[in-house]
């Protein structure tokens, strides 16, 4: 479980080993927790966002809303070290580094349902679960992920479960200083 958590750092665990790792993160946001909620999927929080972490693209390819949700279905392109592409092209991978990522989120609560679908090895590889925000004080807000990751892929199951943890490290200190900044 998070631990110890840090202003302004994410605190994220592991548990398990692939193909089923278990990730839960917790960030301190700056904001209070409707404020960020009110712009944490939306421009220009979500453009700024994917560039600050380097997504080559980040593509919402459907949406449908009604009065208890709103479904997002997004096309997501990565950029991976040369190292890794190589390793996963061996593998079997063609074409860009990418992934189709669906939220629900809740009309009713601060919480978004997510699950990942790698476009290579989509029958081996998924990610799931479950992002909250809750009010920290007037002024602040703590964001949570509580997900999980499994990878079959032989060879090099293991470097794409280390991969995605780290992203999601990576993905949440920057964008907690984003969040600061807009």
């Amino acid at each position: 479980a998070a631990r110890d958590l840090i202003p302004g750092r994410a605190s994220c665990a592991r548990e398990g080993v692939a193909p089923l790792v278990k990730l839960v993160c917790a960030h301190r946001i700056p904001l209070a927790a409707d404020t960020f909620w009110s712009m944490l999927h939306e421009d220009p929080y979500e453009s700024r966002w994917a560039e600050a972490i380097g997504l080559r693209a980040y593509r919402e390819l459907e949406r449908h809303e009604n009065p208890s949700e709103i479904y997002r279905r997004i096309q997501v392109e990565v950029a991976l070290p040369n190292a890794l592409l190589s390793l996963i092209r061996r593998a079997g991978a063609s074409g860009p580094p990418s992934y189709v990522e669906e939220q629900w989120r809740s009309r009713n609560e601060r919480v978004v349902r997510w699950r990942i679908t790698p476009n290579t090895f989509a029958d081996r590889a998924r990610a799931s679960g479950i992002v909250r925000v809750e009010p920290r004080g007037p002024a602040s807000c703590e964001r949570f992920l509580d997900g999980s990751i499994e990878v079959g892929v032989p060879l090099v199951g293991t470097l794409i479960e280390r991969m995605a943890v780290a992203m999601v490290v990576d993905s949440y200190e920057k964008g907690a200083k984003l969040a600061g900044r807009i």
